[in-house]
């Protein structure tokens, strides 16, 4: 499996005309997955239940939808990116905050300190 992995960086590195080839390859075969399986009852009530018979407005209904998804997913991955990117840079910053979080949490256990939660929700005791 790794040999596969290689051939295709060396190939990606060769020939970096490729790259986009291959990234739609790759999305047309994920639109088969599973996860992206589930959106097919909301495209099609999205695009089917405008009671539209006109093909061309399916088609635009389509596209917007298609654009949104498109701009959602890349902003989402642009912000993974920059916490990543902080994360990368101040890692002794991440590593001593999730450190004494996880520290504290798991001091409380033994009973020694107490942590109080904000009553945000009132629940009842039934």
């Amino acid at each position: 499996m790794t040999s596969i992995f290689e051939t295709l960086s060396e190939l990606l590195k060769n020939n970096f005309w490729i790259a986009p080839i291959i990234s739609l390859i790759a999305g047309i075969l994920t639109a088969f997955t599973p996860c992206s399986l589930s959106t097919i009852p909301l495209i099609i009530g999205y695009v089917g239940g405008t009671g539209a018979k006109e093909t061309k407005k399916a088609f635009k209904l389509s596209l917007v939808f298609a654009l949104g998804m498109a701009i959602t997913f890349t902003v989402l991955g642009a912000i993974a990116a920059l916490i990543g990117r902080f994360m990368r840079n101040n890692w002794k910053l991440v590593v001593y905050s999730f450190r004494n979080t996880y520290g504290t949490y798991g001091y409380s256990n033994f009973r020694n300190i107490y942590i109080y939660k904000a009553n945000i929700f009132k629940y009842k005791k039934y």
